[in-house]
């Protein structure tokens, strides 16, 4: 699956020397490696520790050394900070440079998997799970937005799944391609294919419903569903199907949005009307 981002030119990454970390083992600054967590087109993720404090965090480094993303990087981290009285935003606790474009911010560290993980591993999640879990997305998103930021990428991959919790829990994770008050002038950073909204991928700027699209595509997939074909598992409560579908209109104002019809309103009610109840306890 290709991250598609303007000017993704494929370069040489600098060795350890010129402070990039190579593996999973070193140190960077205060932190010791523990292991790579992941990566993506723009940046790598990796588990570590303070080396006084004892106390785990995650580190998120650019891969190419470029001015350009060292930026991108540096503006992620702004927002974080920004936005980090959500309890499912990860909180960026630090951000510093290892030369001139060699750039490392830490966050809080997350246990858990990513929800493409989950549901890869157990084919599709309760129906009334991936509710719970849409529900905690929407309550970010609606964070984002009212501090006027669009995420823009909302998928999958991007929502990491707190099973250790007494209550099912998410992180909305990677904010590199998001948008601070985007306007008509605003051009999308980047996009995954597979998962963005129609307006992404014709150019027009990353707006509110943009991430209610990311909504919907996350909750289809929670299900079990297929993104390519819209479809859902034959057992999937009609309700359910009837809001998802809402989501994923190709045309933005055919969506929920916070002030016409809320979607975090309208969730609660097809829970009402698929499981008998607006909230599950635990």
């Amino acid at each position: 699956m290709t991250k598609k981002r303007m000017d993704s030119r494929s370069r040489s990454i600098p060795t350890k020397d010129e402070g990039k970390m190579k593996t999973t083992t070193g140190t960077i600054g205060n932190y010791r490696i523990i292991k790579q967590i992941s990566e993506g087109g723009f940046g790598r993720i990796f588990q570590a520790e303070h080396v006084l404090l004892e106390e785990y965090a995650c580190l998120k480094q650019n891969i190419h050394d470029t001015k350009q993303d060292a930026e991108l990087l540096r503006k992620e981290a702004q927002l974080l900070w920004r936005l980090s009285d959500h309890h499912s935003i990860p909180t960026a606790k630090d951000f510093f440079l290892i030369g001139t474009n060699n750039a490392v911010m830490v966050m809080n560290y997350i246990e858990g998997k990513t929800l493409e993980e989950v549901v890869a591993s157990n084919g599709r999640m309760y129906a009334e799970d991936a509710c719970r879990v849409t529900e905690r997305l929407l309550s970010a998103i609606y964070y984002c937005h009212f501090n006027g930021i669009i995420h823009s990428d909302i998928k999958p991959e991007n929502i990491f799944v707190e099973y250790q919790k007494a209550e099912l829990d998410i992180k909305l994770i990677d904010f590199g391609l998001a948008a601070e008050r985007p306007n008509h002038a605003t051009k999308p950073v980047g996009y995954t294919e597979k998962y963005a909204a129609p307006e992404i991928i014709n150019g027009n700027p990353p707006i509110p419903e943009t991430d209610i699209y990311g909504a919907g595509i996350v909750l289809l997939r929670s299900l079990g569903g297929s993104v390519e074909a819209k479809t859902y598992p034959k057992d999937t409560p009609p309700a359910v199907i009837a809001y998802c579908d809402r989501m994923l209109r190709y045309d933005p104002r055919e969506r929920p949005t916070w002030e016409k019809d809320n979607p975090l309103t309208l969730l609660g009610d097809t829970r009402m009307k698929a499981f008998g109840r607006r909230h599950r306890n635990g």
